[in-house]
């Protein structure tokens, strides 16, 4: 058992135990590389809150990665058949969206937006944007299967994206690691074998740093797992780096020590007790040192500078490891472990650093000035621009980084990582309010410096929709301003003509009422022959009844014949006295038919007259509503508000027209005029044709009578019945005027009920006037109806007017023929009076006939009765005629007043019409004013305004515009930016949180003022990350210092050597900063470094560069023991005995720290020449800084001697 505890063993045992726990708790790395690969920003930075309102705008972008497909033809143009094979292969995604996790896509081929954004103007590339569900699987699983499916035959197809890119870069990184890994082990192993001159040395080494990393690895990554320890893709390679380097410093340190023990005779117990105590002290405070450096990064706010905190993990593991299993090989091999070696010498002087401190010592001052020259002008040259692309770290031929890079080179270079502006509110965006604001920021954004485009809800295109701006919608309201002026003007024209035509209205008025007073006078005097008719008709019935009763005599005296013959002397007699009064009732009848005549006559030019002026109104009318009148109407939707007093004044005068009791007298004219035509047609049909025949009947049988009496009776019928033959005529001639007569009383009431239609018209565009204001459109559209009724309602009336007219030339004819008829009768008459004395001469030839007269005598007695009962009803009839013929002379008195209030109407109108025409001129100079003003408005500034009326809100197109550019609640927006350079570029990531500065700016005072504005995207992201990181860099590295300085004073027991050994540590830092720029632009064409490289070189030259100087002062004060009294002397001889172990050290950590250049990572390759070239400049300034540093302070500077007391 004592043998176990003094060789290790249960140590060894021990680590083997922990090992295999460490190696088979490590998690996947992969997996947790890929989890914690993208760089942690704080919660309250722009592009973690655009990131917030990114994750909450819906279920299409929330937990997703995006993905984009790029489809290039190398050589020329996509052809249809190449367009038609990626719309193909992007319809086998979106038809299958579950299948691949499709939430949301935007295709190259969707519409005008997309087109314009999406396909290159060169014709050769086209780019698809997907949205994949998180939940889908890793994004490795979903670049491989849309990689795979992809695929399209003719073309090249890259599946790229930040997410994709981002995983192609830890998975770099990842490859990186086990090329520099494996080279490390190789160079170290080299190394020690080279200085140690044995084989064993290396692997004893190379296996305890390698159960430190792999424990300390494993310790790390289950803090990362289950408690959230800071962790990104640099963690697992620094510790790598960090151990083997260092680990192999210290165990040259502590075997060397061993050896040296060995060489003095020591066995190797006591060689490894004594190793332990000296050597390992200094391992201790070197390796606590480092500690403290690093745990102070876990006081970083950058999750990257956080993740370095790892690198302190391994350090403690590996102190513990190193003095506690290396004590297991040193006790059990001895000096074996140094095999083949058999010489076992002790400390050898390093020529090169005792040289240098010898120089110094002897003239300390120029030593520092020289150093000063040299040093301070690269530390000035030193520019500090730093590339934040992390595209950049990835190799050119990785698929992704190539789509990328095709993307750049046919679109704009930010069209591959668009910038996103999110505007987040507490109320709805979807008005107009809002749209405005919004869209006045996107013009801002469009002419901002290094804005290639801007699309947002109002500009979907990148280019404003010209309906709904101002100045487009001032100059379709100048359009109709000037349609309308020219309107007004050829209206006001036209008023004047209307005017003219009133008064021409007016004058016909008076003529048609100077007619009606002539046709009045024509129906009185149409009366006088109805009476006169009258007595005449009485005279036939009194006629027809002495017939009848001669009749009778000539029935009861055929018995008496040859004494009823001398009485036929004295019938004759009395029927040449009958005819006497029938012509001279007939010559009355005449008089009165030709005063009728020359009524009409007169009535007839009356109505002509009117006809005239009715048709001259009507073309006037037709002429103001013809061709470019009618449109210019329609354009005075603008404004016409005056045009209504107008209006209203013409409404008044149309409306003092009583038409309808004008009317109403018409309609019982008509009446009466039916009636009189209904009596007429009964007195004119068959009767009086039978009458005729009775006649002819008894002239007949006179010619027998034998009585001279009988023979007068036989006359006076026959007489008689030519009276009622002859009446019959005239009564003919009259129905047919009457008929005539009653046809035109239904035209002129025709035309009164048009007038009456043109009144409710007038009304009703007054009503449309009133109405003018709040719907200008509609009220102009009912006058422009209204005036077109108008028309037709004048051209009916001079249709109606036409009728009349030849009604009264009918009339006028009809009197003419009846006049013509009395005079047959008269001339009748004459000749039936001279026949009678013929009949009385030939009384005795009559005698002879009675034989036969007899015969007849029944048949005459029945006709006689049927003609007296038609004598009495043509009587009766020309009573009624008789009393309906003063309606008639009303209805014409009324149809004479109608005319007078028409003409006095007209008057009115005309005298209006004035008032109308200096009203439209006031309107017209009105809207020349309006339009001068809107003219000037809308070619100034101001116009260009941004209008959106509500009904366009629910337009199809606006709408997809809004789902797209607003969330689903509408209350948040975005505007996205492609830029001209390249959105990593500074010009770039400093305008894009500009631009959010200057949207916050523009929305101050405004509905917007308290809205969330943040930039998304890549720019806005390196800006982000620029400024945290500068930010935390100095703070973390001021801790660093703090912690380090602190941990020196312990070590060196002094307050002024710490400050010594940082600021050598801070030249050698800034002047590998400054060099290594130079090398980087020369060897590796980059004009500036990795925006991680001076941190990580930091961190790793101060870490690292102070165990050097602790192995130096922790020397320094031991030689004090051995005989070297002098300040001077004991650091001559430390860097004498020291030198040789820094240089090996050094040369060790510059080869393992070069073990990254391989990786192809240009951070790594940029972080390992840093520290190389650091190391290169410690090691010789080191000897020269501190050397000078003791010897001006404890020498050659009064104070000195303060400093002198502390260290002894």
């Amino acid at each position: 058992m004592q043998k176990f505890l003094k060789n290790h063993v249960f140590s060894l045992i021990a680590w083997i135990l922990i090992l295999i726990i460490s190696i088979f708790a490590l998690p996947n790395i992969k997996e947790l590389t890929n989890a914690h690969s993208d760089i942690t920003l704080p919660s309250n930075v722009q592009s973690n809150v655009a990131q917030s309102i990114k994750n909450n705008w819906g279920a299409k972008k929330k937990n997703t990665y995006e993905v984009a497909l790029v489809f290039n033809k190398k050589h020329g143009k996509l052809t249809e058949a190449d367009k038609a094979a990626i719309n193909n292969t992007l319809d086998k995604f979106t038809n299958d969206k579950h299948k691949y996790g499709i939430k949301d896509s935007l295709l190259p081929d969707s519409n005008i937006a997309t087109r314009k954004k999406l396909q290159s103007k060169d014709g050769t590339t086209w780019v698809a944007q997907f949205n994949i569900a998180k939940s889908h699987g890793t994004i490795e699983e979903v670049y491989n299967q849309m990689n795979r499916d992809a695929k399209t035959q003719g073309l090249r197809t890259y599946v790229t994206g930040a997410d994709i890119l981002q995983h192609d870069f830890s998975a770099s990184i990842q490859e990186g690691i086990k090329k520099t890994e494996a080279i490390t082990v190789v160079f170290i192993f080299i190394v020690l074998v080279i200085v140690f001159k044995s084989p064993i040395v290396p692997l004893i080494s190379l296996l305890t740093v390698g159960v430190s990393f792999l424990t300390s690895f494993s310790i790390v990554t289950n803090l990362v797992e289950h408690a959230n320890f800071p962790f990104s893709n640099f963690t697992q390679v620094f510790m790598v780096i960090v151990l083997f380097g260092i680990g192999t410093d210290y165990n040259i340190l502590l075997y060397d020590k061993f050896k040296e023990n060995l060489g003095k005779g020591m066995d190797k117990y006591e060689a490894l007790h004594d190793a332990l105590f000296k050597a390992g002290k200094t391992i201790l405070y070197s390796g606590l040192s480092i500690l403290i450096g690093f745990t102070a990064l876990s006081l970083a706010k950058f999750s990257v500078y956080q993740s370095a905190v790892g690198v302190a993990v391994g350090v403690a593991v590996l102190l513990v490891v190193l003095l506690t299993l290396n004590p297991f090989f040193m006790a059990v091999l001895g000096k074996k472990m140094f095999w083949p070696v058999k010489k076992f010498t002790g400390e050898s002087d390093d020529k090169l650093w005792h040289g240098i401190s010898a120089s110094t010592l002897k003239h300390p001052i120029i030593y520092l000035v020289v150093l000063a020259v040299v040093t301070i002008p690269f530390m000035l040259m030193y520019s500090g621009h730093l590339n934040y692309d992390d595209t950049d770290e990835i190799a050119d031929s990785v698929p992704s980084k190539q789509g990328l890079l095709v993307v750049q080179k046919h679109f704009s270079e930010g069209m591959a990582e668009p910038s996103y502006l999110y505007i987040k509110s507490k109320h709805r965006l979807d008005n107009e309010e809002n749209l405005k604001l919004i869209d006045q920021l996107t013009k801002q954004l469009q002419n901002s410096k290094d804005v290639s485009f801007a699309t947002s809800v109002t500009e979907p295109y990148g280019e404003p929709i010209d309906m709904l701006y101002v100045n487009n919608q001032l100059n379709t309201v100048n359009d109709g301003v000037d349609q309308a002026r020219s309107g007004l003007g050829k209206l006001s024209k036209g008023s004047n003509k209307v005017a003219n035509g009133a008064n021409s209205l007016k004058d016909g008025a008076d003529q048609l009422q100077d007619g009606t007073s002539r046709l009045q006078s024509g129906a009185q005097q149409l009366v006088g022959g109805t009476s006169r008719l009258q007595n005449g008709a009485q005279q036939l019935q009194s006629g027809a009844v002495r017939l009848q009763n001669g009749s009778n005599q000539l029935v009861s005296g055929a018995a008496r014949l040859e004494t009823g013959a001398g009485r036929l002397a004295s019938g004759t007699h009395a029927l040449q006295s009958g005819a006497s009064s029938l012509q001279s009732g007939a010559n009355k009848l005449q008089n009165g038919a030709n005063s009728l005549q020359a009524g009409t006559k007169t009535l007839q030019n009356g109505t002509q007259q009117m006809t005239n002026q009715l048709q001259q109104l009507s073309s006037q009318l037709s002429n103001q509503l013809s061709g470019s009148n009618k449109q210019q109407l329609a354009a005075l939707q603008t404004a016409l508000p005056q045009i209504n007093s107008g209006i209203q004044q013409l409404n008044q005068a149309v409306s003092g027209l009583d038409t309808a009791k004008l009317t109403e007298q018409l309609n019982a004219l008509s009446k009466q005029v039916d009636a009189m035509a209904g009596q007429q047609g009964q007195q004119s049909s068959d009767p009086a044709a039978a009458m005729k025949q009775k006649i002819v009947n008894a002239i007949q049988s006179s010619q027998d009578f034998k009585d001279e009496s009988d023979k007068q009776a036989a006359m006076k019928a026959i007489a008689g019945a030519m009276s009622s033959e002859s009446t019959n005529g005239a009564s003919s001639s009259v129905a047919s005027n009457i008929a005539g007569l009653k046809s035109q009383l239904g035209s002129l009431q025709s035309s009164l009920q048009q007038l009456s239609t043109l009144q409710a018209q007038v009304a009703k565009l007054a009503q449309a006037s009133n109405q003018a204001l709040p719907g200008a459109a509609t009220a102009l559209n009912q006058l422009s109806s209204g005036l077109s009724q108008v028309q037709s309602a004048a051209s009916a009336g001079v249709a109606g007017a036409n009728k009349l007219n030849s009604g009264a030339v009918a009339l006028n004819s009809g009197a003419g023929r009846l006049s013509t008829g009395l005079g047959s009768l008269a001339s009748g008459a004459g000749r039936l009076n001279a026949g009678v004395g013929q009949l009385n001469s030939g009384a005795g030839q009559l005698q002879s006939g009675l034989g036969t007269l007899a015969n007849g005598a029944g048949t005459l007695n029945t006709g006689l009765g049927t003609l007296a009962n038609g004598a009495g009803q043509l009587n009766s009839g020309v009573g009624q005629l008789a009393g309906q013929a003063p309606a008639l002379i009303s209805g014409i008195g009324q149809l004479n007043s109608g005319a007078s209030q028409l003409s006095m109407g007209a008057g009115k109108l005309a005298a209006k019409v004035p008032e109308l025409t200096t009203g439209i001129d006031t309107v017209n100079s009105g809207l020349g004013q309006g339009e001068t003003y809107l003219k000037g408005l809308g070619s100034s500034a101001a116009a260009d305004t941004f209008y959106i009326p509500k009904e366009f809100l629910k337009n199809e197109m606006f709408k997809k515009s809004m789902d797209v550019y607003l969330s689903p609640d509408k209350k948040s927006a975005q505007i996205i930016l492609v830029f001209d350079s390249n959105p990593s570029a500074t010009e770039a990531t400093n305008e894009s949180q500009e631009l959010s500065a200057m949207a916050k700016k523009t929305f101050q005072g405004t509905a917007l003022k308290n809205a969330t504005v943040a930039m998304g995207g890549q720019s806005s992201k390196i800006k982000d990350t620029k400024t945290v990181a500068s930010g935390d860099f100095l703070r973390t590295a001021a801790i660093m210092l703090i912690g380090i300085g602190i941990a020196l004073m312990f070590v060196t027991r002094s307050l002024l050597q710490p400050v010594y050994i940082l600021g050598t540590l801070l030249i050698a830092y800034l002047c590998s900063l400054s060099i290594n720029q130079w090398i980087v632009k020369a060897v590796l064409g980059r004009s500036m470094l990795s925006w991680n490289t001076p941190f990580f070189s930091f961190i790793m030259l101060i870490a690292l560069g102070v165990d050097y100087s602790i192995f130096l002062m922790t020397r320094y004060r031991e030689l004090e023991t051995e005989g070297y009294t002098t300040p001077s002397s004991r650091i001559l001889k430390a860097c004498a005995i020291i030198g040789t172990v820094v240089v090996s050290a050094a040369i060790i950590l510059g080869g393992t720290f070069a073990a990254l250049i391989p990786s192809g990572i240009p951070t790594l390759i940029e972080v390992a020449l840093t520290v190389d070239v650091g190391l290169l400049i410690l090691v010789f300034i080191l000897p020269i800084t501190l050397s000078a540093a003791v010897k001006l302070t404890y020498e050659g500077v009064n104070f000195g001697r303060l400093f002198k007391k502390n260290n002894k």
